[in-house]
């Protein structure tokens, strides 16, 4: 950006996308997002685009902060901002700000309700980002909070369809099939910081990523069935999420670039841990630490006896509680 004196991060997307009618916002195939995304881009719009891009990085950097800083300490959290995914969102002015803050914020507290709120939010503006919710509340038996999820899901589906209608979502559904074939015909595919990209860098097609699948839900079910601090749990839940999908990019790994910043603080975790955990902060690595920190989190989680033992505390050092009641 500095080079060719223009802005040309994603943030000119989400910002003009608010400033054309409904019926166009889908037509350029450069705006993926569900009709939804836009009760939370709309209150951005109203401003001018320097002023609107401040805003909405800084109210993602304190949402994040504020999610995070209760199960990671602040020097760690400060060294995330600095990584190359960190300022990358910063300034390119991603979503994934916000997406990780809805995740830590579901996944560090204990209240059922909470939970389902914050994750049902999350769900209706990044749906690909929530693949592991399904999984990991299943694990939990967390049935309070998958009924709290539901009918807040529905709920801001239906504040939508009551603001925007319903063709918006017909046109939705019917160009988001093309946008792969559009980031293909863009090489966005060659940037993928996941197992589709992982497969592509070595000439495979990239239906290979499913070999990943398989990976991701077991790390993601033992995790969540038995005890596990919150950073864990979301280091689980999100290399999961990657595991399971075939688009993710290095602005996609915020949230797991922070707590892998934490992860490499903490002395007490294995080489194997901290050498995932670097590969991951590098990007360039990424593909291979997500796969190492997902075998990794299996091994410790196979360890730990007790299944759903104990609840998850955001303020004991460890992130555990004795078990209050049951999920």
């Amino acid at each position: 950006m500095i080079w060719f004196h223009e802005y040309l991060g994603d943030y000119q997307v989400f910002w003009g996308i608010t400033k054309v009618p409904l019926d166009q916002i889908y037509d350029h195939r450069v705006f993926a997002y569900p009709p939804t995304t836009m009760l939370l881009l709309a209150p951005f719009g109203l401003l001018a685009f320097l002023p609107s891009l401040v805003a909405w990085s800084a109210v993602g950097a304190a949402a994040i902060t504020g999610a995070a800083r209760r199960f990671m300490r602040p020097l760690a959290i400060a060294c995330g901002f600095l990584t190359y995914s960190g300022i990358g969102v910063l300034l390119g002015g991603q979503i994934s700000l916000f997406m990780s803050a809805l995740i830590m914020s579901a996944l560090g507290t204990s209240k059922p309700a909470l939970r389902g709120i914050a994750l049902a939010t999350a769900a209706v503006i990044k749906p690909q980002s929530l693949l592991a919710a399904p999984i990991a509340l299943i694990a939990e038996r967390n049935w309070k909070a998958m009924g709290w999820a539901s009918a807040v899901g529905c709920g801001l589906l239906m504040v939508s369809v009551a603001l925007f209608g319903t063709a918006v979502w017909q046109r939705w559904l019917t160009e988001l099939p093309k946008f792969h074939a559009y980031l293909i015909s863009r090489g966005v595919d060659q940037m993928d910081v996941g197992i589709y990209g992982l497969a592509r860098s070595f000439g495979l097609p990239g239906w290979a990523f499913l070999f990943g699948v398989p990976l991701g839900m077991v790390t993601n079910w033992l995790v969540f069935r038995r005890e596990a601090a919150v950073l864990d749990r979301y280091a689980a839940f999100a290399v999961s999420t990657v595991l399971m999908s075939p688009y993710t990019l290095y602005y996609d790994l915020v949230g797991l670039t922070f707590v892998c910043v934490a992860l490499l603080l903490d002395r007490e975790r294995s080489p194997l841990i901290w050498l995932a955990a670097a590969m991951i902060v590098s990007s360039s690595l990424a593909s291979f630490g997500i796969v190492l920190l997902a075998v990794m989190l299996s091994v410790e989680a196979l360890r730990r006896p007790t299944p759903c033992s104990a609840k998850m505390s955001p303020h004991h050092p460890n992130g555990l509680q004795p078990p209050l009641h049951a999920t």
